[in-house]
């Protein structure tokens, strides 16, 4: 799209940027906010998702190779930011402001509804459960993150927590975004994006961070998101 932006245009290419930046910020309020929540009420749901699947994620876990373990590294950590930045960077360059639209109103779908599951239905990470639960009596799981990053943990607890897991937002943002640009018509991007996306939920698993049922829960979360925001946009 290579036609000049009018004013109003050029204002809801500001609008949806500065309301991408809010959504954004109000994720990072809920990692702050999320220990003290966590402690207030004392809700674990981890025990009632290790029922419903057992020992699923340890069946990632059982073939591994030094190649696979960095490529799900850089999928889960890199791939994901990359849907989540890229795509609306890419849709305000391109000067198309439906897609634009798209991509923001899905992101807002998503966050808002996995925030209240993040809140009040607090599910823990799949290898702390497996190291920490003495009900657990499945396969010991493994962080892999940690073991094929040594160090990383600290920085990744910056953008999230131990217990925001269901629905997982890795698998949910990657899957949409990727779908934005089917919809849309974005030939090259939705091949790497569709690439990414459909690894993600993969790294998840693999690296011992969600459960499957987290998996299962972003992409139906995706799915919504992306049905709503398309009747929304195609409105507009």
């Amino acid at each position: 799209m290579n036609h000049k932006l009018r004013d109003f245009e050029i204002l809801n290419f500001i609008f949806f940027g500065m309301l991408f930046l809010l959504i954004s910020l109000l994720h990072i309020t809920e990692i702050k906010i999320d220990p003290v929540m966590t402690s207030k009420f004392s809700l674990d749901f981890t025990r009632l998702i290790y029922n419903m699947e057992g020992n699923i994620v340890a069946f990632f876990q059982s073939w591994t190779n030094p190649l696979l373990d960095y490529y799900m590294v850089f999928m889960y950590m890199f791939g994901f930011s990359f849907l989540v930045y890229f795509t609306p960077a890419l849709y305000i360059f391109s000067k198309d402001l439906k897609a634009l639209k798209l991509a923001i109103i899905i992101y807002g779908i998503i966050v808002a509804v996995a925030i209240p599951f993040y809140l009040f239905f607090p599910v823990n990470d799949v290898w702390w459960a497996s190291q920490n639960y003495p009900w657990y009596n499945g396969k010991a799981v493994a962080f892999r993150l940690e073991e094929i990053w040594p160090g990383i943990t600290n920085s990744f607890f910056s953008f999230t927590t131990l217990n925001n897991c269901f629905p997982s937002l890795h698998c949910s943002i990657s899957m949409a975004m990727a779908a934005t640009a089917w919809i849309m018509g974005y030939k090259r991007f939705k091949i790497a994006a569709t690439v990414i996306a459909l690894s993600i939920p993969v790294a998840t698993l693999y690296l011992g961070i969600h459960w499957f049922t987290d998996v299962v829960g972003g992409e139906l979360l995706a799915l919504a998101a992306v049905i709503i925001s398309v009747k929304i946009v195609g409105k507009t």
